[in-house]
């Protein structure tokens, strides 16, 4: 009788050896999808400007005029629909607030109905683009190439292109000046990006007690950390030269307002902390925050925290103001502003890198 034929086992080797070529098949797979989910992502934060793009077409269209950056970031008067989405990239992940802006406005596009050749928007970090007064660093922080090392480019004439970020940038050695003029800037004047030279906020003081208007003496402040001057307390001079200073009246500062815009570092719930003598107002874009009054002078060196964090992405600029009042007979008077967060609970002073003044101010 003829043995049957047995098939001989697998050894060890050749065993660890098909495992290995499935796994690095595995990893081959997974890799390809993970391309193709970028690509399509990429894809689809470009269709997002394109769609952007398209709107400012028709804005321009049935109104015989460019919108301004605040109005191409708040959605266009409904020229999209009130579809939100578009403006948050997909590839960019939001775990905090509650509204992702993925992209960058050139601050001047109310000039540009007719420069097709110009930026429009750009894939960014913050939601305004300076093309002017900063340097090559801060822009290339601003601006995101979140796409394998190039940004989605979204020009006023619809257009949108894959760029690597230095090819459009306006602070590049040499040629920076002919990218600013070639991309950024437009043809009809009476618009500056620029800022109050870098960064701060910017200090408005008042002899005014009720109202945050008239006269004032103004000045870029690098920080909110701010005795306005008592030597006994303090040790420093009374230094805010107010209109209506006099022998009989040294001390008149009445109320003052810092403004301009602040940036957060990491994206996450933030809680700002006030201390003054007497009052004082912190808004973020427009919403109250923190509301601190002493009722007199007594507990002035107490930290007051807001009630609530609010919810701030990494590298977006937010409009900022804080305002503060005197209370009682005119006195010298001190306000501090500071943040925590979850990844530094400690309070702490506002660095100045993350404080910019209003545009177009002058002193």
């Amino acid at each position: 009788m003829q043995a049957k034929n047995r098939h001989p086992a697998f050894t060890l080797v050749e065993l660890l050896v098909v495992i290995a070529v499935i796994l690095v098949l595995m990893s081959l797979a997974m890799w390809g999808m993970s391309q193709a989910r970028g690509a399509a992502r990429t894809a689809q934060c470009g269709n997002n400007l394109k769609q952007i793009g398209a709107a400012f077409q028709q804005y321009v269209a049935a109104r015989q005029a460019a919108p301004d950056a605040a109005a191409v970031l708040a959605g266009l008067d409904n020229y999209l629909a009130n579809n939100r989405s578009v403006y948050s990239c997909p590839v960019v992940i939001n775990s905090t607030a509650a509204e992702v802006v993925s992209y960058g406005v050139n601050p001047c596009v109310q000039r540009m109905m007719s420069d097709a050749g110009k930026v429009l928007m750009v894939d960014a970090n913050a939601d305004m683009i300076d093309y002017e007064s900063l340097d090559t660093a801060t822009f290339l922080r601003d601006v995101a190439a979140r796409h394998y090392d190039v940004a989605n480019v979204l020009y006023v004439d619809g257009r949108v292109e894959r760029t690597v970020v230095d090819d459009i940038n306006p602070y590049r050695t040499p040629d920076g000046e002919q990218i600013r003029t070639t991309l950024w800037k437009p043809r009809i004047g009476g618009c500056s990006c620029a800022g109050a030279g870098g960064n701060g906020l910017l200090g408005e003081y008042w002899a005014n007690p009720d109202q945050w208007t008239g006269t004032s003496w103004k000045r870029i402040e690098k920080t909110i950390d701010l005795p306005f001057g008592n030597p006994p307390f303090f040790g420093v001079p009374y230094s805010i030269p107010v209109p209506g200073t006099s022998a009989d009246n040294p001390n008149p500062l009445k109320t003052a307002r810092f403004t301009g815009y602040i940036k957060p570092d990491t994206s996450e719930p933030y809680t700002f902390h006030v201390c003054c003598d007497n009052e004082a107002w912190v808004y973020v874009n427009g919403q109250l925050v923190l509301s601190r009054s002493t009722g007199g002078p007594g507990p002035v060196q107490e930290w007051q925290m807001a009630p609530a964090s609010i919810d701030l992405s990494a590298g977006r600029w937010y409009d900022f103001e804080v305002r503060w009042r005197e209370e009682g007979p005119g006195s010298p008077g001190h306000i501090k502003v500071y943040w925590s967060r979850p990844s530094a609970p400690g309070r702490m002073p506002i660095p100045i890198t993350n404080l910019r003044p209003p545009r177009g101010v002058t002193l």
